[in-house]
């Protein structure tokens, strides 16, 4: 069977953005040129946190150490919607169907190759994203720089004097900025993924029930 070009090129993109992941990660297995990209890890759920009360300071500085840290938990949250979406496409065997139906009706194979074409391209661009290089910790996100904020604004409360407050509260926004703009990334790609998830299920159609041979 000819490998169309775009297929052979993603794989190829595919395989440089598995060399990329972190050390941890386990190698993705070797994939033909018309397999699809492997699933992302997805995090490990994290136990809820305890509450910890504001600590005292300006409402522009509380809202700031709040902010910091909700971000990490909304990074989380993209991390696993990505990782639910590439496990569909796997357990719904979408590539498989897709290519079946391809031979099936010859008719539609130019229309069919396009919604293929269209899914594969997500999945490079949301693995990428996800498994990638991020610019802050994957996992603990701006949590020093908020718990370093926190504890400066209690100390800067407790001797009336500022201290180091505007160094601390400069990095802290710094990663904010860096972990909102990360987030717009995942959350964009996540989005392109699902709406090419949902024209491939409508393409191929529910799957046929598993008769249990």
């Amino acid at each position: 069977m000819r490998v169309n070009e775009p297929f052979r090129v993603a794989a190829a993109l595919l395989l440089v953005l598995a060399g990329g992941a972190a050390a941890e990660d386990p190698p993705a297995p070797p994939r033909t040129a018309e397999a699809p990209p492997p699933v992302p890890d997805e995090p490990a759920p994290e136990p809820a946190p305890a509450l910890v009360p504001t600590p005292p300071g300006s409402p522009e500085d509380q809202a700031l150490w709040k902010a910091t840290l909700d971000i990490g938990n909304q990074l989380t949250a993209v991390r696993v919607e990505g990782a639910r979406l590439h496990w569909k496409i796997r357990n719904e065997e979408l590539h498989a169907r897709l290519e079946a139906l391809t031979r099936k009706e010859p008719d539609r194979a130019k229309e069919i190759e396009a919604v293929r074409s269209e899914l594969l391209a997500a999945q490079v661009a949301s693995y990428g994203d996800l498994q990638g290089r991020w610019p802050l910790d994957k996992t603990r996100a701006c949590q020093y720089p908020n718990s370093l904020l926190g504890s400066t604004m209690i100390v800067a409360a407790e001797r009336s004097v500022p201290g180091e407050l505007g160094q601390v509260r400069d990095a802290a926004s710094r990663c904010l900025d860096v972990g909102r703009a990360t987030l717009a990334r995942v959350s964009r790609s996540n989005a392109a993924l699902a709406a090419a998830v949902e024209k491939a299920g409508q393409t191929v159609g529910p799957m046929a029930p598993n008769t249990g041979r």
